[in-house]
C-alpha cells in the first residue's frame, strides 16, 4: 500500500510539471467516478480495459451508470496486436506455440511518447483534488523496510526509470541475466523491474525497446532475449485470462481438471508463516512476509510445494500471494499459480520440484536460508537444508512420501477426465 500510495504522488508532481493536476479519491471506482463526472460535467470517460475479473465487472457497472459517456480503450500489449479480445479467443493453451507465433508474426510495440503538452483540466471551484491518505489513515500497520530485502522498491516512474537504467546500463547486469536469473539472494540476480510494472508506473514496451537498444549499442546475447522472453511470459498471462475470464479461477482451473485439494488450515499457516521444516520453502516464505518479494524461482518452489507436498487447494496460495505480493498482477499471479498446479496453461503431465535438488541447484553453500534463517548459521552447506538430519524437528510432511500422494491424486484426476469424456 505504501508503494502504491507513493507512487500516486509522484504521479500527481510528474502531472504538475506538465501543468495538470491529478484529482485524488479514495473509494470504489463504480461509485467515485459517476460522482466526478456530474461534478466537472465530463462529456467522456476513458478507461484501458484489464483482463480480470473483478476490473471487467467494476468496467461493465461504470458502462451501466454513465452509457455513452464512457469510451473503453482495448487492454495493452507489448505485441502489436490489433484487437487483443479477438486474438485472445484463439490463444494456444501452450506457451512455446503462442511464442513461436507471436516472434514470427507480430512485431513488438512501440512505446507511447509522452506528448510534448498537456491540456489541463479545470476543475470546478466546488470539486476538491483531495489528498493522498497516509498507510495508516487507511486503517493498516506503518510501512516499514527490512534490513534484509533484497531491494529497496522506490515508488514512482522515476525511481523505476532509474531501475531500468543502472541494471541495464551503468551495471551492465543484462548480458549475463540467463545465468543470474534463478539466484534469490541480492539485488541484482533479476531485473526487479515488475512493482513498477504492476502499477503502470514502468511499461513493459520501454523495458523492451531498451533491451534493444542495449543490443544495439552493446552485445546481443540470449541473456539479452530472455528478458523479452519474459515479457512474452507475462502478454500471455494477459491473454490467457482473456481468453478465459472466471475459469481461472476455478477450483478445477481452465484445464477442468478435478485434482481432490485438501483443506488443511494447520499445514496453511505453516506454509505461511515459514515454518514447515523445509528450510528453502521456509526461508522464501518469509521474505514475502517481510518485504512483499520472493524470486521468480521461489515462486515456484513455494506454489509446487504447496500444492504438491501439502496437497492444499492452489487458490489459497493465490490469495496469498495477492496478499503480500508488491508485484501483484491478477494474469500473472493466477496464471502461474493454476500454472503450478497442472490446472492451467500448458497442462503435460505431472511436473513438481524436488526441494532437495533445487537447493543443491540454487543454494549449494545455505547462504540464502540462513540469511532468512539465521538460527541455521551454526550449520554449513547443505546441512542448512536437512536441519532435521542434526537434531532440529522433523519437516510437517516427508517429502518423498507426499510426492507420491501427489503424482497418485493427479493420476486419479486425469483418469476421472478421461472417463468423463468417453462417457
Amino acid at each position: 500500500m505504501h508503494f502504491l500510495l507513493e507512487t500516486v504522488r509522484a504521479l500527481r508532481h510528474a502531472l504538475q510539471e506538465h501543468g495538470i493536476e491529478l484529482i485524488i479519491r479514495v473509494g470504489e471506482p463504480e461509485q467515485v467516478l459517476p460522482h466526478l463526472c456530474d461534478a466537472l460535467e465530463i462529456d467522456r470517460l476513458c478507461f484501458v480495459e484489464e483482463p480480470g475479473s473483478e476490473e471487467r465487472a467494476i468496467e461493465n457497472t461504470l458502462r451501466d451508470v454513465l452509457g455513452t459517456k464512457v469510451t473503453a480503450l482495448q487492454p495493452e500489449t507489448v505485441l502489436d496486436i490489433d484487437d487483443p479480445r479477438r486474438f485472445a479467443r484463439d490463444l494456444p493453451e501452450v506457451f512455446s506455440r503462442f511464442r513461436r507465433a507471436a516472434e514470427k508474426k507480430h512485431e513488438l510495440q512501440a512505446p507511447t511518447r509522452t506528448p510534448p503538452t498537456l491540456t489541463p483540466l479545470d476543475p470546478a471551484p466546488t470539486v476538491e483534488l483531495g489528498l493522498i491518505p497516509t498507510v495508516t489513515e487507511l486503517g493498516l500497520p506503518p510501512s516499514t523496510v527490512d534490513s534484509r530485502a533484497a531491494c529497496n522498491f522506490e515508488p514512482g516512474e522515476t525511481a523505476g526509470q532509474h531501475r531500468v537504467r543502472k541494471w541495464i546500463f551503468e551495471d551492465d547486469h543484462l548480458r549475463h541475466y540467463k545465468q543470474t536469473r534463478n539466484g534469490m539472494l541480492g539485488a541484482d540476480y533479476s531485473s526487479k523491474f515488475s512493482p513498477w510494472i504492476a502499477l503502470g508506473a514502468l511499461s513493459p514496451r520501454v523495458i523492451a525497446e531498451e533491451t534493444l537498444r542495449y543490443e544495439h549499442e552493446r552485445v546481443a546475447n540470449e541473456s539479452t532475449y530472455w528478458l523479452r522472453f519474459e515479457l512474452l511470459w507475462r502478454e500471455y498471462f494477459r491473454l490467457y485470462l482473456l481468453k478465459h475470464g472466471r475459469r481461472l479461477f476455478r477450483r478445477s482451473g481452465p484445464a477442468e481438471l478435478p485434482i481432490e485439494w485438501g483443506e488443511h488450515q494447520d499445514r496453511f499457516e505453516a506454509w505461511k508463516t515459514g515454518r514447515t521444516g523445509i528450510p528453502l520453502i521456509d526461508a522464501n516464505m518469509r521474505e514475502l512476509s517481510a518485504t512483499g518479494f520472493m524470486s521468480n524461482r521461489g515462486r515456484q518452489l513455494v506454489a509446487s510445494f504447496l500444492t504438491k507436498n501439502l496437497g492444499i487447494d492452489w487458490r489459497w496460495g493465490a490469495r496469498w500471494f495477492e496478499h503480500c505480493l508488491i508485484d501483484y498482477c491478477p494474469a500473472a499471479n493466477w496464471g502461474n499459480w493454476a500454472y503450478a498446479a497442472g490446472v492451467g496453461a500448458d497442462p503435460r503431465g505431472f511436473r513438481a520440484f524436488d526441494v532437495t535438488r533445487q537447493a543443491k541447484s540454487y543454494d549449494p553453500d545455505g547462504a540464502y536460508v540462513a540469511h532468512w534463517l539465521p538460527e541455521l548459521e551454526q550449520l554449513n552447506g547443505m546441512a542448512r537444508h536437512h536441519p532435521w538430519q542434526h537434531g532440529w524437528p522433523q519437516p510437517i510432511v516427508d517429502l518423498k512420501t507426499s510426492m507420491n500422494a501427489a503424482r497418485t491424486r493427479w493420476d486419479n484426476a486425469n483418469r476421472a477426465t478421461i472417463h468423463r469424456s468417453s462417457s
